[in-house]
């Protein structure tokens, strides 16, 4: 059993809108890839405690509001 970000892993779509102007978000992927070394394969020890969430950074291309997005991890 394993648990996955259905965002990250491309089994869904975001469809969400900017609280500001109202345009389409688009994904900017895991908070965790802005914030650490790139370790795509390690778990970290949330991820292997279980189900933990994934954060993820929603952009607005029309006024550059940023915004977050927490995803619940499927199991495989």
């Amino acid at each position: 059993m394993e648990y996955v970000c259905p965002l990250c892993n491309g089994m869904t779509q975001l469809h969400a809108a900017c609280s500001k102007c109202g345009f389409s978000l688009i994904d900017g992927g895991a908070v965790t890839d802005y914030l650490g070394p790139y370790a795509p394969y390690d778990l970290s020890p949330e991820m292997e405690q279980g189900d933990p969430p994934c954060t993820h950074l929603l952009v607005c291309t029309n006024c550059g509001n940023d915004s977050y997005a927490i995803i619940q991890n499927d199991v495989i």
